[in-house]
């Protein structure tokens, strides 16, 4: 006896934002109702369902990968098919259109910025969208979650991270640092909007917000820029 068996189209559901949530249903088709179904994972050889459809949601970065169904029916050999679901960041548009390679600050000077670096930072382990510090200038770095440190980070919006390690694990995210006279601020909790062009990364940011300190009062300033790898 053959199984017959397929997949149905995957189901687009909700949508977030930052990340694209959804219901994905892969089904296998109708089958005998003694039919019987395991999912598995390619990272994961346990069976993670037995039902002849698979629902994931919320769903993730972390769930982006193949997936396989075993149908089998009583006498029969099992058959086995995959589907692979890709997870993307979905698109979105900056709310402003700064130049690009300039920093506007509110209140320490602004950045017409010559120089750029994109790449690992040895310091970090992560990959960093950077402007040193030229003539006293404020510098200015993009830090990018450590998802990112083998990969070219994709296009759409990103949180701020309050903390360099990520603690969160969202690989949608960034940390961003800037130092001016000796003042380490650092970027408050809001979004910045990944791009490329010609193939070159760009980072916006809109009016986000910056907290530093000496160890007594605290400073704060806003920033609306555009950073663009060399």
């Amino acid at each position: 006896m053959t199984i017959a068996h397929r997949f149905k189209k995957l189901k687009y559901a909700a949508q977030k934002p930052d990340i694209i949530w959804a219901i994905r249903s892969l089904n296998a088709g109708p089958l005998p109702g003694i039919a019987l179904f395991e999912w598995f994972r390619d990272i994961n050889p346990s069976s993670i369902s037995g039902d002849n459809t698979l629902f994931i949601y919320p769903v993730s970065k972390s769930d982006e990968g193949w997936y396989y169904v075993s149908i089998s029916y009583p006498d029969c050999a099992s058959k086995v098919d995959s589907v692979y679901i890709a997870v993307h960041n979905p698109p979105a548009t900056a709310p402003c259109s700064p130049a690009t390679n300039t920093i506007t600050f509110s209140s320490i000077p602004s950045v017409n910025v010559g120089v750029t670096s994109w790449g690992m930072d040895v310091d970090w382990n992560c990959k960093n969208l950077s402007a040193p510090s030229l003539g006293g200038y404020p510098d200015f770095n993009i830090y990018f979650e450590y998802y990112w440190n083998n990969k070219e980070p994709e296009d759409g919006a990103y949180d701020i991270s309050n903390t360099i390690t990520f603690d969160d694990g969202n690989p949608y995210s960034v940390f961003i640092a800037s130092t001016y006279s000796s003042i380490y601020f650092q970027a408050n909790p809001g979004k910045v909007y990944v791009s490329h062009v010609n193939g070159k990364i760009q980072v916006t940011f809109c009016n986000i917000t910056f907290s530093g300190s000496l160890g007594g009062p605290t400073y704060t300033t806003s920033a609306t820029g555009n950073l663009s790898a060399p």
